[in-house]
């Protein structure tokens, strides 16, 4: 069967669409390049921070009472620290934005390939918790309203919803003056950075599994080469870890094979 040209000749029916035709969105190529970048500046890091520290050992030997004035010294042995520092940190937005993302297109894809046109038309501007609660009671008669997945997506969308219209993160969006004015109790560190990535990679990959458990259509319900590679980069970077108290802002830095 050759490709649809129009919107028309797509049938009704989920189940006898032709071939897979869903052009996604670069958003998981996005995401996995976030992630191998990301484990290229935490081996960068693993070079830099004991250097690093070893100076500022040796600064704070020589000058126990340091100015609060700028001191070129103090900036020349901490650049390449929070140069660093500062690209874990926007890979690891990076990678939380586009996983939220392509949960999205991923729930929209099911919804497509596993309900009727008048059902997955009628439910795609809603918001992506909205429609994985539809999707799941049509697909399993049950409700998955506070179970993992659900809170997953929901987590994952907040998450998105903030960065997408340029809040902060890491305060309440119920005003601008809440989210911008007002810091916030702790300032995201490096390995609280990571830590929240990792837990929003998890949450996508609960939703993704969860979504391919339940499809009915193969082309929704099979492996995902892309998961096992998020997976495998998950695995990479829980081998760095953060010793660290409060808010991170200093940390000891260890490496497990």
């Amino acid at each position: 069967m050759k490709e649809p040209n129009t919107v028309e000749d797509l049938p009704d029916d989920p189940f006898q669409m032709p071939p897979p035709y869903w052009r996604s969105t670069s958003s998981i190529f996005q995401l996995t390049s976030s992630l191998e970048d990301l484990c290229s500046s935490l081996r960068e890091l693993r070079d830099v921070s004991p250097r690093v520290n070893d100076q500022l050992n040796s600064y704070f030997e020589r000058n126990p009472e340091p100015s609060e004035d700028d001191d070129e010294e103090f900036g020349e042995i901490t650049e390449p620290l929070w140069d660093v520092e500062s690209k874990i940190s926007l890979k690891c937005d990076l990678a939380i934005f586009m996983a939220a993302i392509e949960a999205e297109d991923l729930i929209n894809r099911v919804c497509v390939y596993n309900l009727h046109k008048d059902i997955s038309e009628s439910i795609e501007k809603l918001n992506p918790p909205e429609k994985l609660l539809i999707v799941s009671a049509i697909l399993t008669k049950d409700s998955v309203k506070g179970k993992k997945p659900y809170e997953s997506i929901r987590l994952l969308t907040s998450w998105r919803n903030s960065y997408a219209h340029g809040h902060c993160v890491d305060r309440p969006t119920k005003s601008l003056r809440h989210n911008h004015l007002i810091s916030p109790e702790f300032y995201h560190s490096i390995p609280l950075s990571v830590k929240d990535m990792i837990q929003k990679l998890n949450d996508y990959l609960i939703v993704s599994d969860y979504l391919r458990s339940i499809s009915i259509n193969e082309y929704t319900s099979g492996t995902s080469v892309h998961d096992q590679e998020i997976r495998d980069y998950i695995s990479q970077v829980g081998k760095y870890e953060f010793i660290y108290e409060d808010n991170g802002e200093v940390y000891e830095l260890h490496y497990h094979e």
